[in-house]
């Protein structure tokens, strides 16, 4: 994987044509002759943006000969599908190197109109009874603290976490620290979590290159090895599952794409998991295997998601501060591997990494795209 470029995230005033175009320019000027296929991640270009086919519109202007493009969308997953996409295309010889671009335009509706779209996602019985992302995100983690007896501060810590991390992230949505008070006393979206405790409606750009072994010997500039990817997919329907705590698409696609890598978890240098509300970073470290389950809100306490702790999670900021532009998340996960993995993350850098996991999850659980990442 090349050198992935991200705009800032954001309220911005640039559209989703505008936006996907910036972000791949370089690239194409770099490696434009090299590549076969892009990709656009986007998941509701057609719901915010009024505009569908944009992966034609966004080849044909960035290749002067033409270049075969596609659309993925896998809601909020489609990011990291992308990838995984790509890489079993070029795996399989049927590319030799494809970009990637994953987009997303959330702030040209007001707010009630953008959660309705997203909504969009969940089961249309259970949309019909209520349901929303945030108040399954509510109900997670009041049975996370009833089961395990976490407290209420803990849950709240990870958004004072993630918030101080993303200050050192120059394209992050929120560069601004909360402190646990700020967290606690912020509008209540779905009890027991607060509004500091959910990602911002945010716009956001990412692109990069994925391109073979051979291929990518060839390229000037700093790359990394994707050892592993795995998607995995589970009920749409939430009231079906056996157990909400159990993230199984998570379980499946990360120990899927660790034993790609040949890695435990013990061996994994920081994770970028899917923080859409404070209460997941914690199942889904679980869920991995990086902590015991019902031990994870402990180590949050203690420091050990910290980026000087023994498991740094969401240095970047995680989706509650880096923001949450619905494709691109998968890409800026992959963004915060590749600047770790080649000592290039500035102020944020980690001592030595050399494997790092990504998790995008689509809806609640309906789908999971677990990447690993190696230092070349």
């Amino acid at each position: 994987m090349q050198q992935p470029v991200t705009g800032k995230f954001g309220r911005l005033e640039k559209d989703l044509f505008e936006m996907s175009m910036e972000s791949a320019h370089s690239l194409v000027k770099k490696y434009g002759d090299t590549i076969d296929l892009v990709m656009f991640a986007n998941a509701f270009g057609g719901e915010y943006s009024g505009e569908t086919g944009l992966n034609n519109r966004i080849s044909s202007a960035l290749f002067d000969d033409p270049v075969p493009s596609i659309r993925i969308e896998n809601t909020s997953s489609s990011g990291a599908t992308a990838i995984h996409v790509a890489r079993s295309l070029v795996d399989s010889g049927s590319a030799h190197s494809i970009l990637i671009i994953g987009s997303e335009k959330m702030t040209s509706v007001n707010t009630r109109k953008s959660s309705a779209i997203i909504a969009s996602l969940l089961d249309p019985l259970e949309r019909s009874a209520g349901l929303t992302l945030p108040s399954l995100a509510g109900f997670l983690a009041n049975m996370y603290m009833r089961k395990y007896g976490a407290s209420r501060e803990s849950i709240a810590q990870v958004s004072v976490k993630n918030h101080r991390n993303a200050i050192h992230n120059e394209n992050a949505h929120h560069m601004k620290s909360v402190s646990l008070s700020n967290v606690l006393a912020s509008k209540t979206i779905a009890s027991p979590l607060r509004l500091f405790e959910f990602c911002p409606i945010s716009d956001g750009s990412v692109s990069l290159l994925i391109s073979g072994d051979e291929d990518a010997a060839s390229m000037s500039g700093k790359g990394i090895r994707i050892a592993g990817s795995a998607m995995s997919s589970g009920l749409t329907q939430i009231s079906m599952r056996e157990d909400i705590l159990r993230l199984e698409v998570i379980e499946r696609s990360s120990s899927a794409a660790m034993e790609q890598a040949g890695i435990a978890p013990k061996d994994i240098d920081f994770a970028e998991l899917h923080d859409m509300a404070s209460i997941l970073e914690i199942v889904e470290a679980e869920a991995i295997g990086l902590f015991p389950r019902g031990s994870a809100w402990k180590e949050v306490l203690d420091g050990s998601m910290d980026p000087d702790g023994i498991m740094p999670v969401n240095v970047s900021g995680g989706l509650l501060a880096r923001g949450h532009p619905i494709a691109a998340t998968g890409l800026a996960q992959a963004h915060e591997a590749y600047v770790q993995l080649t000592g290039s993350a500035g102020p944020r850098q980690l001592k030595d990494p050399h494997y790092g996991l990504s998790v995008n999850m689509a809806g609640f659980g309906n789908s999971a795209t677990c990447i690993a990442y190696e230092a070349n």
